[in-house]
């Protein structure tokens, strides 16, 4: 396993992590429906794999996917950094959910219960409360802090703009540091190259990659999505979410096909090693033991500088204003 750190810590990382949306016997969001026995086998396994980085959310099935994550993790919780978020619906009522001090303060406590554990290691923003202001949100993340209940806070699914405003806030009251952001990323969507990455890397936050598979369209299962194969998320539901650009889906599969033939390797692995060679921490999440091996795996693939060329080019986007009128205007020429 390879390690780095979180954010502008101290603390280390690896750059493979294990997500738990597919925990949960309930199977809610139709994503998994993984239980207690064969989630704890992966658990185990991930950190046999040096794993150390494990993510929930108190939405996954109903809040059972942090039991089970607590459950599993129980015999090394102390070796390892639990993450969770808050934001979304926990209950009937109409302030069960955002991020306003009443829903934090009791959302902390029903996670902590949970998970089985004092402490939130990574404690993040789900999405965005356009009714809360954020000065309120981060004003309780503070108090958790200082209480010893989270270690460290990060968001998720923020806008560049909302990422700078919660950070420059945070500093500004002398708060601690935002030190990660967790958002959708991969071949078939590279969004946040716009606006996001160049804001993670001036504020030196870590960058965490949900769904970096696509919903499974980058594994190599899919050859025709009008006839997805039963047992898979498409099979099984019907739609793929998050969503993608599907005009470059057939050239960017086929050249990840034809590199992971390349490399001897799966095209799922050839997918997530692209983004941690792009310093991405990759939260994985599968449906059985064989995925997680696969997935697991991808941290010893060594794409060559060609390979990332080529896969870059075949899923590159159209530059967006006003980035490159920045990059225009800010160009020099250093050499007489």
């Amino acid at each position: 396993m390879k390690y780095v750190r979180l954010g502008n810590t101290g603390t280390l990382v690896s750059v493979i992590a294990l997500g738990t949306m597919t925990f949960g016997e309930r199977n809610s969001w139709k994503l998994g429906g993984v239980p207690v026995e064969e989630a704890s086998k992966m658990v185990n396994r991930a950190y046999d794999a040096g794993v150390n980085l494990f993510d929930t959310a108190d939405v996954y099935d109903g809040g059972r996917a942090e039991e089970i994550l607590g459950e599993s993790v129980k015999p090394f919780r102390d070796e390892v950094i639990l993450a969770t978020k808050v934001r979304g619906k926990t209950g009937t009522g109409i302030n069960d959910q955002g991020l306003s001090r009443y829903h934090i303060t009791r959302a902390i406590k029903e996670s902590l219960r949970r998970l089985d554990t004092d402490r939130v290691d990574l404690y993040q923003f789900h999405g965005w409360d356009s009714i809360t202001p954020i000065e309120e949100s981060i004003d309780v993340m503070q108090d958790m802090i200082d209480e010893g209940l989270v270690i460290y806070p990060g968001i998720s699914n923020f806008s560049a703009w909302q990422m700078a405003i919660t950070q420059s806030l945070a500093l500004n009251k002398g708060y601690s540091r935002y030190v990660s952001a967790q958002m959708n990323y991969s071949l078939l969507n590279r969004d946040i190259e716009h606006e996001v990455l160049p804001f993670l890397s001036y504020a030196e936050m870590s960058l965490l990659v949900w769904s970096p598979l696509q919903g499974g369209l980058l594994s190599g299962k899919y050859t025709d999505l009008n006839s997805p194969p039963k047992g898979t998320r498409l099979g099984d539901t019907g739609r793929v979410f998050p969503y993608f650009e599907k005009d470059q889906y057939p050239a960017i599969l086929e050249k990840i096909n034809t590199i992971s033939a390349e490399q001897g390797v799966t095209a799922a692995q050839i997918s997530l090693a692209w983004l941690i060679n792009r310093g991405s921490i990759v939260l994985i999440g599968a449906r059985t033991l064989e995925q997680l091996e696969d997935n697991l795996n991808a941290v010893n693939v060594k794409l060559t500088p060609e390979q990332v060329k080529e896969l870059e080019e075949v899923s590159a986007q159209r530059e967006m204003y006003p980035n490159w009128m920045i990059k225009n205007q800010n160009y020099r020429n250093m050499t007489n």
